[in-house]
């Protein structure tokens, strides 16, 4: 039987048909698929594009602040938040995108800027300033950026975090601002670090670095040749430390000297304080204005334009104030303004007009201005004083050389306000109505610490002849553990050891210990020592007729030098050199043996000691100098009084969302 299959073969044809429209319908829906995808991440793209633009912007605004915040620190102008708060990008106009910037808040036109505290732990700061430690106040900039007219106004938000530092200066053996130099004649074994803003030169075969030195700038030589001047030395030092020295090192900045650290401006800090910070005001004891030493005084002293010594003194010649922002003054009619109160005179010469005594410092009342004794005798204050204050007058040979001939054949005149530091501890613990005590119970209360702060400023006029300056003497022992500082724009002069006994009896006297020493610090356009047997009336010229003792200072000294002079005579001509760091401590006598223990700080030309320095055996003979880093400068609580900070920014977190 013959069977036809012309049916299946339509059937096939259709199934064909329909397998064909199915492959077609799932390529268009694949299509569809793709091209729905394909837009979708378009839109994406373009979205994360736009927010990524966003984030730029952000940070843009972010940067406005952080940047100002940075220089006004570094300057010592530094504002409040609302300042920086206002610090949006305005100049956008070559932007592809215009944006709209807020705060947390969703405040337009202005960021967040949040300044905390200054922190009351001392922190270890990471490079670029590994090895030096801070105080730290902890910035928070945070600022959202939203495009406006674009199909996708997607926001985004940047916030970052930076620290502002406040680095003590007392944390090297030696920090110099001026350009370095070195050409000890004796050995000289300096341990402890070293740091310049500016170049280096060690041409002295006898002095040995056992820790750090570091330089701004790349100009380092280790040899005889002095790149600053034409001056030759005995050839390289020695560095202990592997890979020492080291050149390209970040800028420390002194607080008010700029980015460029300028000498005028260190020096300024010694200074009185300019207008907007002037003594008294509410300026003066803001941040920026207790740069200025004399605003973070505890005591402020001078004495009248006729401070001349003088066996019986007559008038009064000394003003000293205590300085106290949150102190009402004491009614008297000698108070200049609301923090400044004068302090009673605690001494006194009382006379009938033919004949003369001394007024007990201890007494526990002032004199009247006029008085009977038992024979009705009338007597009168012939002087009021201070029992650790007097002015005396003694020559500097270094001052007046002259080509050795001095000033009248003698050295420079200087008249001196000499701080008595025995006589100033036993003021401090007197406990009557014209002692000091009261006064330091008020700064204890006041500031949780003793009187320990003192600036100087000499009103005696400066003249070719005459330099005013300010002498410590018997400063063997300081009144208590939080030390003693004196800060004066005038050079200043010690006499015998400084600060060398706590008073338990033990004694770092000739030795380069300081375990039973207190925080202190000289801060002045010069600072000279005396040994204990220098002779304020021989003229002669290094040598007071007795030997020097051995001496020992135990000190932070900040002052100026008179720098290398490249304009002068020439290589064979000493004259022009600054006398190195081996001068910095400058003497008169033929010495013995030197001992220091401190930090050495060289920020600025000297303004008022500029005879430059003659070679040893002028009007000095050198020192046996045993130098040291006092280690206690490590330990915050042992910092001295007048510590000045420089000043850093450290970068720290960033985060967008």
């Amino acid at each position: 039987m013959r069977v036809h299959r012309k049916q299946s073969k339509g059937k096939k044809k259709a199934y064909i048909l329909i397998v064909t429209l199915g492959l077609l319908l799932i390529i268009l829906i694949t299509l569809a698929t793709m091209m729905k995808w394909v837009m979708s991440n378009s839109t994406v793209t373009q979205r994360n594009n736009q927010f990524v633009s966003s984030e730029y912007a952000a940070e843009a605004a972010t940067e406005e602040a952080l940047g100002q915040m940075e220089s006004d620190w570094l300057q010592g102008t530094f504002g409040t938040a609302t300042n920086y708060s206002i610090l949006v990008p305005t100049n956008t106009s070559d932007w592809p995108v215009q944006y709209v910037f807020s705060d947390i808040n969703g405040n337009t036109n202005q960021i967040s800027v949040v300044i905390g505290q200054q922190q009351t732990n001392w922190v270890q700061l990471p490079s670029p300033y590994t090895g030096l430690k801070a105080y730290i106040a902890p910035v928070t900039v945070t600022a959202t950026a939203t495009p406006t007219g674009q199909r996708f106004n997607v926001p985004a938000t940047i916030s970052q975090t930076f620290d502002l530092s406040s680095i003590p200066i007392f944390q090297s053996l030696i920090s110099y601002n001026l350009a370095f130099e070195i050409d000890a004649g004796q050995p000289l074994t300096l341990n402890g670090p070293v740091f310049s803003n500016a170049g280096l030169w060690t041409g002295s075969t006898v002095v040995t670095f056992n820790s750090t030195v570091w330089a701004v700038s790349k100009t380092l030589v280790n040899g005889p040749n002095d790149p600053f001047i034409s001056y030759t030395g005995t050839g390289s030092s020695t560095y202990n430390m592997k890979g020492e020295p080291v050149s390209g090192v970040n800028r420390q900045t002194m607080p008010v000297a700029g980015t460029n650290n300028n000498p005028s401006a260190c020096e300024s800090i010694l200074q009185w304080p300019p207008a907007g910070y002037s003594l008294g005001s509410p300026g003066a004891y803001t941040p920026n204005g207790e740069v200025y030493l004399a605003n973070y005084a505890d005591l402020i002293i001078s004495n009248s334009s006729s401070g001349v010594y003088s066996t019986l003194p007559s008038g009064t010649n000394f003003f000293v104030y205590y300085e106290d922002p949150s102190q009402p003054a004491i009614s008297n009619a000698n108070n200049f303004c609301s923090s400044i109160t004068w302090v009673t005179n605690d001494f006194y010469i009382i006379s009938n007009m033919t004949g003369h005594a001394l007024w007990p410092w201890t007494t526990n009342h002032v004199p009247a201005a006029q008085w009977k004794d038992g024979s009705g005798n009338t007597n009168r204050v012939w002087y009021a004083g201070y029992s650790f204050l007097t002015n005396m007058t003694f020559g500097d040979w270094r001052e007046a050389w002259n080509n050795g001939n001095g000033v009248g054949g003698k050295g420079k005149t200087v008249q001196a306000v000499q701080i008595d530091v025995g006589k100033f501890n036993c003021w401090l613990a007197t406990n009557s109505a014209n002692g000091g005590s009261n006064f330091n119970a008020i700064c204890k209360k006041d500031k949780n610490h003793s009187i320990g702060g003192v600036y100087v400023y000499n009103s005696v006029l400066f003249s070719n002849n005459v330099l005013p300056a300010v002498r410590v003497v018997n400063g063997s022992q300081l009144y208590d553990s939080y030390g003693f500082s004196i800060a004066t724009p005038m050079p200043l002069y010690v006499k015998g050891d400084f600060n060398v006994t706590d008073g338990s009896g033990n004694s770092d006297a000739g030795k380069n210990t300081t375990a039973h020493s207190r925080p202190a610090s000289f801060l002045a356009d010069s600072i000279t020592i005396l040994s204990a047997n220098f002779d304020d009336t021989t003229p002669n010229k290094k040598d007071p007729g007795v030997s020097p003792t051995t001496t020992t200072i135990h000190a932070a000294c900040l002052e100026g030098i008179v720098p290398s002079d490249p304009k002068l005579n020439g290589a064979s001509d000493k004259s022009n050199y600054s006398g190195g760091v081996e001068n910095f401590l400058r003497l008169l006598e033929s010495w013995g043996t030197l001992y220091y223990n401190g930090s050495i700080v060289v920020m600025f030309p000297s303004q008022y000691a500029t005879n430059r320095w003659r070679n040893t055996g002028n009007y000095y003979d050198a020192p046996t100098r045993n130098w040291a880093f006092d280690t206690n400068f490590t330990v915050r609580a042992k910092l001295p009084p007048f510590t000045p900070q420089m000043k850093a920014t450290i970068r720290g977190s960033w985060t967008g969302n």
